[in-house]
């Protein structure tokens, strides 16, 4: 559901010695719901509020972090302002990559709200580590019976090099991955080499919407240099069903990307 904030409450905190983080927000949304990238992004036109909460826990945690149970789950209660104009609630994804616009599948309806819910799950393992989400969405669109929305992911990584993710406690959270040996090839380093697959499903269907079924699969290799530079290069192949307007059936997109990333 893309929707523009602009002024937030927030509260997080880590408790029983950082193995449960508590968090809760407020948002005041900005600008359209039907189309966030045309947003005015002034509280004075705020169309509706957000309420979202989440809780993690760390039921195993040994190795400062080499293995480790996480287990997360998510709440949002969203409503929009009766007296906006455009009512309208779009949900619509890329497919598993920010290199284009186009949205395989594609929902709007009316409505005055709704209820999200996501679970999370995440195991480490040493070098391997499989995590996954769910969500579900249940609208309040009387005109259409209230349809409801959900999909899941699921992914794998393993490092051939022998590092692992590295988890930050106090937010529940994966941070950057540090190369047990940075990229100095005259020193004998070569930094990280993660190997990825991911699996993911939306379904946009429901009552007389039809929005469309998306599924995804993604197959990656990333290689970090240093913990503040990596390549990433990735193959993803999209295939969508039932969507009605524009009609597709059994349509599909497969895509090839590489990114070079400098974050610090």
């Amino acid at each position: 559901m893309p929707l523009d904030t602009e002024m937030k409450i927030r509260f997080d905190r880590p408790i029983l010695n950082e193995r449960v983080t508590l968090a809760a927000g407020g948002f005041w949304n900005t600008g359209s719901f039907s189309d966030a990238g045309q947003a005015q992004d002034r509280i004075t036109e705020a169309n509706g509020y957000n309420l979202t909460a989440r809780v993690t826990g760390l039921p195993w945690y040994a190795d400062d972090g080499e293995r480790l149970l996480h287990l997360g789950f998510s709440y949002s209660y969203r409503v929009r302002n009766d007296a906006d104009v455009d009512g309208r609630t779009q949900f619509v994804t890329r497919p598993e990559s920010r290199i284009t616009d186009e949205r395989l599948v594609n929902a709007a309806l009316f409505t005055e709200g709704g209820d999200l819910i996501n679970p999370e799950l995440a195991i480490v393992l040493g070098p391997f580590s499989v995590q996954g989400e769910y969500f579900h969405v249940f609208t309040d669109a009387d005109r259409k019976g209230d349809p409801a929305f959900w999909g899941f992911y699921v992914q794998g990584s393993y490092f051939l090099t022998g590092e692992h993710r590295k988890y930050k406690k106090p937010e529940g959270v994966f941070s950057r991955v540090r190369p047990k040996r940075n990229f100095r090839p005259l020193k004998g380093g070569w930094g990280a080499l993660e190997l990825g697959a991911r699996f993911s499903y939306i379904d946009l269907n429901d009552k007389d919407i039809r929005g469309g079924r998306e599924r995804n699969f993604t197959a990656g290799l990333n290689w970090y240099l240093t913990r503040n530079y990596r390549f990433m290069f990735n193959y993803i192949r999209a295939t969508v069903k039932d969507r009605a307007v524009p009609q597709i059936d059994n349509g599909r997109a497969h895509i090839f990307q590489a990114r070079f990333q400098v974050a610090y």
